[in-house]
């Protein structure tokens, strides 16, 4: 008779040659272990205090901070000012990150931006949004000292309050996709990347800029450890491509085997160079 011991060790072992004879479809098993943590862990918060905005001038002015999940939103509310008001919003970046806010193609820059790490990888999104009004505003931002966020408000419609949002969005692989796995596609190893639907939704042309660098590095820190990764230029303009043009595919398809062309060849090859 056989021990009970001995009866566990014979059912796991032919558990284990049952399961090792199963073939597979994917090209997951040539994965090294990531090693990249799903959210990087920083210390950021808007001002929670009055103190931490200096305005000049204005009438009257409201603010408070909303947090759900990984986003914190600042509502500021006044009345404009014949002069302009100008509001600067301290970042609590207490690790080395930093702001960054993008120019649009006229030369002016925009009111969306990414956050960096210390060694530059993009951890999220940063926006300043005029709510309401927004027809009689002009608004110009910009980043001092990497951490603090000024912009200066105009409006032509001074009898008008303006209400103003500055998001904040820390964020991971997850915030973008659902998933993403190593599979062949025609004969080719292909990077197959289930995004969700709101991914590059938005209207304002500077945010989707900074989603769009975001969710690269998102990319590239998931997978770059990999050894399906090589060719990161062609895979990024191919990645770039399918964000700007085809958004609705079911799936984004990245293959480092295509040719390292440029961003523009790649959009005339339909996102697949040859």
């Amino acid at each position: 008779m056989k021990s009970l011991r001995e009866k566990i060790i014979i059912g796991l072992s032919i558990i284990l040659l049952v399961n090792s004879s199963i073939p597979f479809t994917s090209v997951m098993a040539l994965e090294k272990p990531s090693t990249i943590k799903e959210k990087s862990k920083i210390g950021i918060d808007l001002p929670a205090r009055v103190s931490n905005v200096k305005i000049n001038p204005s009438k009257k002015i409201s603010f408070n901070k909303v947090k759900t999940g990984d986003s914190e939103i600042l509502n500021i509310s006044f009345a404009p000012s014949l002069l302009g008001t100008t509001f600067q919003v301290p970042l609590e970046l207490n690790r080395g990150e930093k702001a960054m806010l993008y120019k649009t193609e006229f030369g002016k820059t925009s009111n969306a931006g990414n956050m960096y790490d210390m060694q530059n990888n993009s951890i999220g999104i940063i926006n300043i949004e005029i709510v309401n009004n927004a027809e009689n505003v002009q608004m110009t931002s910009t980043v001092l000292d990497n951490n603090i966020l000024q912009f200066d408000v105009k409006s032509n419609n001074i009898s008008n309050k303006i209400d103003i949002q500055v998001k904040m969005n820390t964020t991971s692989f997850s915030t973008y996709f659902t998933d993403s796995e190593w599979i062949k596609r025609s004969g080719m190893t292909s990077l197959s990347l289930s995004q969700k639907q709101d991914l590059a939704s938005s209207t304002d042309t500077s945010l989707n800029k900074a989603k769009k660098i975001d969710a690269w590095d998102k990319i590239k820190s998931k997978h770059n450890n990999t050894v399906n990764w090589y060719n990161a230029g062609g895979l990024q303009d191919q990645f770039d491509c399918h964000f700007d043009f085809a958004k609705k595919k079911d799936a984004w398809n990245l293959e480092p085997s295509r040719p390292d062309v440029d961003y523009f060849s790649t959009v005339m090859a339909s996102c697949n160079p040859k």
